[in-house]
């Protein structure tokens, strides 16, 4: 696969989950919690259609916020709702924005090294210069489709 092509998913990944429910979940509201509300339930009425008592709905409630619950939780939970259950991951700004945070990690790496030799030969680029060159090197990185791209 080439990097157009990865750069495409990401791009139709990006797209996807902006603007999706993923937004609407803040970190101090469960999607379970968000989910009864939703539907209009009580942890008494989502406990009955579960199968188990109303304050281990309270207890799942807190520990899916505090990242304490188990996905099989959350699978009885969604059968409980008659919900499909699905997990995913969610960049906190974009996909694009991964790759090009890595390939900028990369690039300041190079450059330093590089900088560090031109500053002993008393050749060192100006600031704009600079700000060119890292620019193109990130641009050149991310073509490259290097095999060791995430191990640095």
């Amino acid at each position: 696969m080439t990097y157009w092509d990865r750069k495409l998913i990401r791009e139709q990944l990006d797209k996807r989950l902006k603007g999706s429910l993923v937004q609407l979940l803040q970190a101090d509201y469960g999607w379970i919690k968000l989910l009864r509300d939703a539907l209009g339930m009580s942890t008494t009425q989502l406990a009955k259609r579960v199968g188990i008592d109303q304050s281990r709905i309270s207890r799942l409630e807190h520990a899916e916020i505090d990242g304490d619950l188990k996905l099989s939780s959350l699978k009885k939970i969604a059968e409980g709702l008659n919900l499909r259950f699905v997990y995913g991951f969610v960049p906190k700004d974009s996909f694009e924005q991964v790759v090009k945070e890595q390939a900028q990690k990369i690039a300041k790496k190079r450059m330093d090294r590089v900088n560090h030799t031109m500053r002993l030969e008393e050749q060192e680029l100006s600031v704009e210069e600079k700000a060119k060159a890292f620019d193109d090197l990130v641009q050149k990185i991310l073509l490259e489709d290097a095999k060791d791209f995430w191990d640095q």
